[in-house]
C-alpha cells in the first residue's frame, strides 16, 4: 500500500512539473511580430521568412543567406537571433552576411525550429508552412524551392485574403 501512495505522489509531481514547464514555454499571445497589415507591403500577399541564426552556426551552413538577401518583394525576410547576440548586431551581420533586419527570438517563440540555422516560412495568417534547416550546398535548392512554393501558394493566399475581406465587409 505504501508503494502505491509513493507511486501516485510521484506521478502527480511529474504531471504538475510538466504543466508548469508547458506554461512557461507557451508562446506570447499575439506573438506575430510583423504587422499583419499586408497593405503596407509591395505585393498583395507576402510570404514571411524567419531565419533563425546564431554566430555559433557553421559558416558553410549559412550560405543560403546570400539567396535570402536577394529575394523579390513577395518574400519578407527577418533574421531571428538569441537575445544575447542581438547586442552585437553589426558583428553578427558581418559574420553571416545578412542584410535583412535581425530581431530577438523572444517575440518569435511560436516559430522556433529544432535546428539552427533554419528558415521558417509563415503565411500571412501566421501559420507555419515549412521549415528548412541550413546545410552546405543549399543555395540552388532554396531558390528553386521558394520560386515553386510561392507560385503554388499565391492563389491560396489570395483566396484567403479575399474571403477575409468579404467576412470583414459582412460584419460591418
Amino acid at each position: 500500500m505504501k508503494n502505491y501512495i509513493i507511486g501516485t505522489l510521484a506521478v502527480i509531481i511529474l504531471v504538475l512539473a510538466s504543466l508548469l514547464y508547458k506554461k512557461s514555454e507557451t508562446p506570447v499571445n499575439n506573438s506575430f511580430p510583423v504587422s499583419m497589415d499586408t497593405e503596407s507591403f509591395e505585393v498583395e500577399v507576402p510570404l514571411f521568412l524567419y531565419v533563425f541564426i546564431s554566430k555559433n552556426n557553421c559558416i558553410d551552413c549559412m550560405e543560403f543567406i546570400e539567396v535570402l538577401n536577394n529575394l523579390p518583394s513577395q518574400f519578407v525576410v527577418s533574421g531571428v537571433v538569441p537575445e544575447n547576440e542581438l547586442k552585437n548586431e553589426k558583428e553578427l551581420q558581418e559574420i553571416t552576411g545578412a542584410t535583412f533586419p535581425l530581431m530577438s527570438v523572444k517575440k518569435y517563440k511560436k516559430f522556433i525550429p529544432w535546428y539552427t540555422p533554419a528558415i521558417v516560412g509563415v503565411s500571412p495568417k501566421g501559420d507555419i508552412i515549412f521549415q528548412i534547416p541550413g546545410v552546405p550546398g543549399e543555395k540552388k535548392y532554396l531558390e528553386d524551392f521558394l520560386d515553386s512554393l510561392y507560385g503554388k501558394l499565391y492563389p491560396v493566399f489570395l483566396k484567403e485574403k479575399i474571403a477575409e475581406e468579404n467576412n470583414l465587409g459582412e460584419q460591418k
